[in-house]
């Protein structure tokens, strides 16, 4: 089991070793997707490499794009001796598909792990306009209840509200203008609500370093350099994409604010609500359950507990 991170940062509660062979492959972990796990909406593939010029990842025996390595993990200091080890690749999971996929990631052309994983999509790459709230009984456990709320930046839903009687949460999700046409943090947003293991993300057409800063807590290195071709236009290449996952259960209930930084100069500045289930990490939680009528009348969605995400991930479409 892997500590946390300071500030409770990049968390990750089972060293998943998956395809992993000291004799022949790097010390690296990857963390997520897990064998068998079930995937849904953007996510991350993270882990971690002691030691790497160049971090990989292969989908489906496709083409390998780089992922963005270096982001501090004060984790991984017993097994690699430094921190900044930390690799995070942001993936739309609906453009893989509906079924069964396959990841591989290497580090310096030697592969070090591969996962099997199922994707459940909703049709569509990005679905936009739709809306949904719902309460959850019984989670995590018989008299509690949790509500979701389906959130378009995360094409999945969100805790929004954990308690026996759950009053219904206002969303206060509105834009905040972009330092620099140049950059962008895509998420948390200004007003969004975040949950379970998440993810800062961006992109940035130049920079040499990228930090992040929560609550005027200390500044985190963030991996910088992940294959984005949707920022080949503005920035004239492609290696502009940024990642760090984030506990967002360790910063506590409530309002919280972030900070972004490009060599030092601030270029995003939102605040977003934390909703947690009253810990750091639950684990032996389980629960699947159907929603009704979305993302339109006469279609449904079932939602299952996935502890690796500290999160719910949609298993069906209907």
């Amino acid at each position: 089991m892997l500590e946390d991170t300071t500030r409770g940062f990049l968390v990750n509660r089972s060293s998943n070793w998956i395809g992993y062979n000291p004799s022949t492959t790097p010390q690296a972990s990857l963390e997520s997707p897990q064998q068998g796990s079930f995937e849904s909406g953007i996510g991350l593939i993270r882990g971690w490499v002691c030691e790497a010029g160049v971090v990989e990842i292969q989908f489906d025996g496709q083409s390998r794009q780089q992922v963005a390595y270096g982001t501090t993990r004060n984790d991984t200091v017993a097994n690699c001796g430094d921190a900044n080890n930390g690799f995070g690749f942001t993936d739309n999971w609906n453009k893989l598909g509906t079924g069964i996929h396959t990841v591989r990631a290497f580090a310096d052309g030697a592969e070090f792990a591969s996962a099997t994983f199922t994707v459940t999509t909703l049709g569509v790459e990005f679905l936009r306009g739709a809306s949904g709230e719902y309460t959850l009984p019984n989670f995590p456990q018989a008299g509690n209840n949790v509500t979701v709320r389906w959130a378009e930046p995360h094409q999945n839903f969100v805790i929004v509200g954990a308690s026996r009687n759950p009053a219904s949460a206002q969303s206060t999700v509105s834009a905040v203008p972009l330092a620099s046409s140049s950059t962008n943090l895509e998420s948390p947003q200004q007003g969004s609500f975040e949950s379970g293991i998440g993810l800062i993300r961006g992109w940035i057409c130049q920079a040499s370093t990228v930090e992040v800063q929560i609550d005027g807590g200390e500044r985190q290195r963030v991996a910088y350099g992940t294959t984005r071709n949707d920022t080949s236009e503005v920035c004239g290449d492609t290696n502009n994409g940024f990642g760090y996952t984030v506990n967002w259960n360790s910063l506590g209930n409530g309002t919280h604010t972030l900070r972004a930084f490009a060599d030092n100069a601030e270029f995003a500045n939102v605040s977003f609500t934390v909703t947690t289930l009253g810990v750091d990490f639950l684990q032996g939680a389980s629960g699947e359950y159907p929603l009704a009528n979305f993302p339109q009348a006469g279609k449904n969605v079932t939602v299952r507990w996935a502890e690796p995400h500290q999160n719910f991930v949609i298993v069906n479409y209907q």
